[in-house]
């Protein structure tokens, strides 16, 4: 069942709506219209109940902080090099907001959006969202959607868009996660599986040095599961499903999705700040699993698959989270 209650005023007076999703397995995952955002999932696990995302317990948090926590990202996941849109042989400046780069849609991208909300059946919130053309610098007016739903041990996230031009859509949900809970500081003992046989090594400022690399014989290499234990904010190129994350409590999670890539990323500049019901968070204390396309690259049009047009009327991409509970 999906119930509803007040999160808040936004600084310009917006009214914001925490969402809660529940199912007969005891799992609770709760939303927020400001920036289509995951706030928790509250697991059950030996007799307690364990929220494994980080997050806020105020409006003004979520306002006043950087880090993306939960929140869903658009247009464009990812840097895009010296804030230069290429889209085949056409060229977009849009707005930097991370040096002379483009972080994640920007200065006010999706992540700092309110979204119109709907609950079209008892397991699902629907967000959604328009962007005017220029927005931020990126062509084309866009209508994009976010739904979230629960099933008996998935979250579903299913995004999708159409616009009226050629345009960059690459999406993704920046959530952190601490399957020991969201309190419980350093995650870098988590256990962690992508299956992926390339990464895209990158320079001091985080942007791709050039194309892609063989994980083999690099720490890079998490074709099985294996202790996190270093820092990483690195793309990678799927070859197969799924990635399996797993805490040291008895709380895995298995990450199926329609994207090409993700980016891992375990919180290595998170600041030091305080989250939910007073927790202490910073840096490596979660771990960022953000299914998209293909970066970036410098000098170079974007994936065609990041690239929509009026071709089709909506370009889905899905992500599920499966959670597994070792109860012994």
């Amino acid at each position: 069942m999906v119930t509803k209650k007040p999160f808040g005023v936004t600084k310009d007076g917006t009214d914001i709506t925490a969402y809660t999703i529940t199912n007969g397995r005891g799992i609770a995952v709760t939303v927020l219209d400001y920036g289509a955002t995951l706030q928790s999932v509250v697991l059950p696990h030996k007799g307690e109940r364990v929220d494994v995302v980080l997050g806020y317990d105020t409006i003004e948090e979520y306002e006043n902080n950087d880090g993306y926590l939960g929140a869903s990202i658009g247009r464009f996941a990812g840097r895009i090099p010296d804030s230069l849109l290429r889209i085949g042989d056409q060229t977009f400046p849009v707005t930097p907001n991370e040096g002379k780069n483009q972080l994640h849609g920007g200065r006010i991208g999706f992540d700092k959006s309110v979204w119109q909300a709907r609950t079209p059946d008892r397991k699902t919130v629907q967000f959604d969202l328009a962007s005017p053309d220029g927005d931020e610098g990126f062509p084309g007016f866009l209508k994009t959607s976010v739904a979230y739903r629960l099933f008996a041990d998935t979250l579903e996230i299913l995004t999708w868009a159409r616009t009226d031009r050629v345009t960059a859509w690459n999406p993704t949900n920046h959530a952190y996660w601490n399957l020991n809970g969201h309190d419980a500081g350093d995650a870098r003992k988590h256990l962690l599986e992508i299956p992926a046989d390339r990464y895209v090594p990158v320079g001091p400022d985080m942007i791709p040095t050039g194309g892609e690399a063989d994980v083999d014989g690099t720490r890079f290499d998490f074709r099985t599961l294996r202790e996190i234990g270093e820092s990483y904010d690195n793309s990678f190129v799927l070859s197969g499903s799924p990635i399996c994350l797993w805490g040291n409590r008895g709380i895995g999670m298995e990450i199926t999705t329609s994207c090409s890539a993700v980016q891992f990323y375990n919180a290595k500049f998170l600041g030091e700040r305080c989250g939910k019901g007073g927790a202490q968070y910073g840096p490596f204390g979660a771990v960022c699993l953000e299914t998209q396309g293909r970066q970036a690259l410098r000098n170079q049009s974007i994936a065609q698959e990041n690239i929509i047009s009026t071709d089709l009327f909506l370009y889905p991409r899905c992500t599920k989270f499966t959670f597994i509970n070792k109860e012994n």
